[in-house]
């Protein structure tokens, strides 16, 4: 099986079915009906719809079957001796050979055409001819062994087959194991690449498992106990209300950090604040839906529980078997004494039944357990009185009447009681079914708010049942209902505030929940009274007076209890107030605040820990005792409070930020014994101001003569942004005092204005010296400045060639000083002279001609840097030009003149026209100096090659062979030489547009060209002689061979060796002449 998905479905299905592995019944399955059930199985893998049911559920289930089996069995050789005497009475066992082939005949017929046959796995090809096997053929017949024999016997075996169901589900489908798939994705299912690897994936694309019973009861276990315990109240209602339960938690624990560690708040800025809002209202979206699903669930539950006591009832008035209603006759006495106890059975039963449900109570204690509890009794009595008006039962009745038997009496005063307390359950179910709703938005509501609202509703409905209904229009039964939704208001509450943990959520969480819970208890009692009024108005209706101790005494506590929750989270909420990161910052003692803030929290562990419940009315006098603890605890943090700001603001590190605290107290809700102490500190405040004017004058004094001066700000606007950042220091903090006008008009108030006047007038007189100063120098030097030009040429030892000056923009820096300080000034909102302020304005211009002079200059420079002396001489009159134009930038243009853009538009030009014929000029010198290098690298003797046999060649062959190459050689460089002339012509062309090739101009060009000619063949010639001696010398191979002749008692050569030298000299002399 290649596919691994088919391979995971198989090893689920045997797994969950508890099928061997090794059995083939998956395979069996998908070769069934010629293979269409694999296709059904890939099209479920492969084109699965997410809108087609159909396609997206497989469910197998497995039959077993016994199977009858013909084979071979193996025998003894007494057994087989045994069968052979009941065939033929004369068998001969001692006849070996015949025996063997006999059996080998009659017992193994299939040994030849199976291999399986023999259990020692030899074929047919390893025996002989007479049966036995090969290796044995020489074996004695004593060593030989006794044929193996063999029985066809029938085997039983258990076959497993595979089923699926689809369109169609067999009726016994319920009393099966059966494996389901359901496709949780649509599309194809990607295979996998391992076993391993499906394991992991498969499960990402389907829900699987196994239906062991009747589905109406797995169905119901299986929402009621897993997908119900997922949606219940206790899990998820306070999601809305405590979305972030850790924040007030870690609050506390950063308030009790070391001294080093700092909290940081920082303020939610609008968008944050419109994300929350979208949050928390899309959350309380999918609480609703949450909550009325979970209504849904509920409902189908309970009609799943009605199906299911309908199709399995207690009680079944049934007639015993082969009971014949037509028998009963007053004559039959037998039969009408049978049919009496038939009907007393009945009786009983009723009876019996009857009493176990009027024996039952609601499971629960909320409204909806009383609902639940009338359903069951009407579904229950339903049931049963339906069955009293069977035909059977009636005929059984009648027969007996007419027999004037008792029985029917006694059975229809019983039917009678039934169908009363039927009736009343019939018509209960109908009324409270219109408060159900209403119930279960009491039971289940999403916040106390959603209840709130729900109580007026529901308070009118109940109106309405105590109305029209026939049976809760009493006292002793609808007490007892309004009692259960007050228990559900209160075990609501309960639920939701746990002192335990309350006080882990931020104050502000606190006071919401609480007072929603409170408002809700509270609406629940003015509901009620509201209501009564309007009866009693009416004059109609019975009034109610019902118990109101029953209704709301509990309901009241919990008020009362949800309302010192609140003062506590106030409280709290204004210790948090007071001591926030500011008051840390001013005062500089984070220690001392945080140790009250850890009293604060331990003070809270008494309400955590208290030893009692506060919401149960039997622990009210012990829930006094503990406020009364809190209460004493908290005035005496409060004195704690009062003594530690009182000693801080003595030594304040800031006074604006003091008196900014002590403005934000005034608006927060903060305890009004810490306020009262916090308006006392403004003196304090004010003195610390003073401080604060005073160390700011004596640090104006003392650098006041040397100011110091951020980087990259010039001098004079440099001391004046020094001086106006000294007095913002002091201003910002005298304009917050001033909003406090009653603070300023007291003795100290006025002696610190007065001060602070005078250290700004002097600050104020520093600021105007030093522009007045700088106004002055700048008046008298700037003209200068600005008639300077905005080139200059450099002095002569920065100079190399008269015909190439080297240029510099000539732009002093005081300029730049005097238009950076203008800029800063006017932004100080001085006024400034018409011509400076000009030159403020002109900073950017004077900026981008500086830029594009420097760009200019870039490319002269490069460019005359580039030419060799006989290129400038050949250039010389194109070099005066650009030099001509260049010294206007030197002589006639200042930087106040308006023909700045012409000027370098036109240097721009001749630069680049004279860039383009210098370029040109250095592409032809690339050309001739490769044609010379070609002459200098040339091979003047150039070895001929050995002859065809591999010898050398002799000597006066080698000799002419290098003649020869050597005159191909010098045509090939006449010919290149020869092309030098037209390229040398064509820059005359270029330069100077003639084509003469005699131009005087070029006389320095044309011998600079000579001079590298001559070069190129001394080097020719004398690295060729320089290659042809090293060769001689250190050579390690002949060059040619000679005829050497054997002239007793000498050896004579030919050519000897006076001709050879004479060949060399000849050579050598040959090469120079090229």
């Amino acid at each position: 099986m290649d596919d691994l998905r088919f391979r995971w479905l198989k090893d689920s299905i045997y797994t969950i079915l508890n099928i061997n592995e090794v059995d083939p019944a998956f395979e069996d399955f998908l070769e069934g009906e010629d293979g269409a059930h694999e296709l059904m199985i890939a099209k479920f893998l492969n084109q699965a719809d997410s809108n087609v049911d159909d396609e997206n559920a497989l469910l197998f289930y497995k039959e077993v079957f016994e199977e009858l089996r013909e084979e071979q069995v193996e025998i003894t050789e007494e057994e087989w001796i045994e069968e052979q005497l009941a065939i033929n009475p004369d068998f001969d066992p001692n006849e070996e050979g015949t025996a063997t082939n006999i059996g080998s005949d009659e017992q193994q017929p299939s040994t030849v055409n199976d291999a399986a046959a023999a259990p020692n796995g030899t074929s047919d090809a390893e025996q002989t001819g007479d049966g036995t096997n090969g290796e044995d053929g020489n074996k004695t017949p004593e060593e030989k062994q006794k044929p193996k024999r063999f029985r066809n016997e029938l085997v039983k075996y258990l076959r497993t087959l595979l089923y699926t169901c689809r369109d169609f589900y067999p009726s016994n489908l319920s009393k099966k194991n059966c494996v389901y798939f359901l496709r949780t994705t649509s599309g194809t299912v990607h295979t996998p690449s391992s076993m391993e690897d499906a394991d992991k994936t498969m499960v990402k694309y389907f829900d699987y498992g196994l239906l062991n019973g009747h589905t109406l009861h797995l169905l119901a276990n299986t929402l009621n106990k897993v997908y119900n315990p997922l949606l219940t109240y206790q899990n998820d209602v306070e999601e809305p209300d405590a979305s972030e339960p850790q924040r007030a938690s870690s609050s506390k624990s950063g308030n009790k950090k070391d001294d080093s560690q700092t909290e940081k708040k920082p303020e939610e800025t609008e968008e944050e604040k419109r994300n929350e809002k979208r949050r928390q209202h899309e959350l309380e979206l999918r609480v609703i839906l949450r909550d009325e699903f979970l209504i849904q669930l509920q409902k189908f539950l309970n009609q799943i529980g009605l199906t299911l006591r309908q199709l399995e009832g207690e009680v079944r008035l049934e007639l015993p078997p082969q009971f014949d209603v037509t028998k009963l006759v007053r004559s039959n006495k037998d039969a009408i004494e049978h049919a009496e106890s038939v009907v007393y059975k009945w009786n009983g039963e009723i009876r019996e039944a009857l009493e176990r449900e009027l024996k039952k109570t609601p499971q629960t204690t909320g409204p909806l357990g009383e609902i639940d509890w009338w359903r069951e009794r009407n579904i229950s009595l339903s049931s049963l009185f339906e069955q009293t008006k069977q035909e059977h039962v009636e005929q059984v009745l009648e027969k007996l009447e007419l027999a004037e038997n008792a029985a029917p009496s006694s059975f229809r005063d019983t039917r009678t009681d039934l169908s009363k307390y039927y009736l009343e359950a019939k018509d209960n179910v109908k009324f409270l079914s219109t408060l159900e709703r209403h119930f279960k938005n009491v039971t289940h509501g999403a916040t106390f708010r959603v209840v709130t609202e729900t109580i007026p509703k529901m308070m009118s409905a109940l109106r309405m049942v105590w109305i029209i209904s026939r049976h809760y229009n009493r006292d002793e039964r609808m007490v007892p209902l309004m009692e259960r939704i007050a228990n559900q208001l209160c075990d609501r509450v309960a639920r939701s505030i746990n002192v335990r943990t309350l006080f882990s959520y931020q104050p502000s969480e606190i006071i919401e929940k609480c007072t929603e819970a409170k408002d809700m208890l509270e609406r629940w009692k003015q509901a009620y009274y509201d209501v009564r009024a309007e009866i009693e108005q009416s004059g109609r209706d019975s009034r109610w007076e019902f118990d109101n101790k029953r209704l709301f005494r509990l309901t009241d506590h919990m008020a009362i209890i949800c309302n010192d929750f609140i003062a506590i989270a106030k409280e709290l909420e204004q210790f948090y107030n007071i001591f926030t990161p500011e008051l840390k910052s001013v005062t500089g003692k984070p220690h001392k605040i945080n140790e009250i803030l850890d009293r604060v929290h331990k003070v809270l562990e008494l309400i955590e820990h208290a030893p009692c419940d506060p919401f149960r009315i039997e622990d009210l006098d012990k829930w006094k005792m503990v406020s009364a603890n809190y209460g004493q605890q908290i005035e005496e943090i409060d004195e704690q409070t009062k003594s530690f700001i009182s000693e801080s603001f003595k030594s304040l590190r800031s006074a604006e930020s003091a008196f900014d605290m002590l403005l934000k107290f005034e608006k927060n809700n903060t305890r009004m014994t810490i306020q009262d102490e916090m308006h006392k500190r403004f003196n304090d405040i004010l003195r610390q101001y003073d401080n604060e004017v005073t160390e700011i004058n004596s640090i104006f004094q003392h650098s006041k003569t040397n100011p110091p001066v951020n980087k990259n700000q010039p001098p004079f606007s440099g001391a004046i942004a020094w001086s106006r950042s000294l007095f913002r220091r002091i201003k910002h903090t005298m304009l917050r005092l001033h909003t406090k006008e009653a603070l300023m008009q007291t003795e100290l108030g006025k002696q610190i204005k007065s001060y602070y006047l005078r250290v700004a007038r002097e600050m104020k007189a520093f600021e105007d010296g030093k522009f007045n100063e700088w106004k002055l120098r700048t008046e008298q030097i700037l003209p200068t400045l600005q008639k300077r030009n905005v080139l200059r040429e450099l002095p002569f030892g920065e100079n190399d060639n008269p015909h190439t000056p080297r240029y510099a923009i000539d732009f002093d820096p005081l300029l730049n000083e005097m238009m950076t300080e203008a800029r800063y000034l006017e932004q100080f909102d001085y006024l400034l002279p018409e011509n400076i302020r000009h030159l403020a304005l002109s900073e950017e211009k004077m900026k981008l001609l500086s830029t594009q002079l420097k760009i200019v200059l870039k490319n002269y420079h490069r460019l005359v840097e580039s030419l060799e002396p006989h290129e400038q001489s050949l250039l010389e009159e194109n070099l005066r030009h650009l030099k001509r134009h260049m010294q206007t930038g030197t002589q006639r243009l200042p930087w106040t003149s308006t023909n700045h853009e012409k000027f370098i538009t036109v240097i721009s030009e001749l630069i680049s026209k004279l860039d383009s014929t210098i370029n040109q000029i250095k592409k032809n010198s690339q050309d001739i100096h490769v044609f010379l290098d070609e002459i200098r690298q040339c091979n003047l003797f150039r070895e001929p090659p050995p002859n065809v046999d591999g010898s050398l060649v002799h000597c006066k062959e080698y000799f002419e062979s290098v003649e020869n190459r050597r005159r191909q050689d010098a045509i090939e460089l006449q010919k290149k030489y020869k092309l030098i002339g037209p390229l040398i012509a064509k820059v005359e062309g270029l330069v100077f547009n003639t084509n003469t090739s005699q131009s005087p101009k070029m006389k320095v060009y044309y011998a600079y060209w000579e001079r590298q000619i001559l070069s190129a063949l001394s080097d020719l010639v004398m690295e060729n002689l320089k290659s042809l001696r090293d060769t001689l010398e250190h050579g390690s191979k002949p060059l040619f061979q000679v005829d050497a002749l054997l002239v007793v008692p000498n050896v004579a050569m030919q050519p000897n060796q006076n001709e050879i030298m004479k060949l060399f000299g000849q050579s050598m002399r040959d090469c120079v002449e090229v």
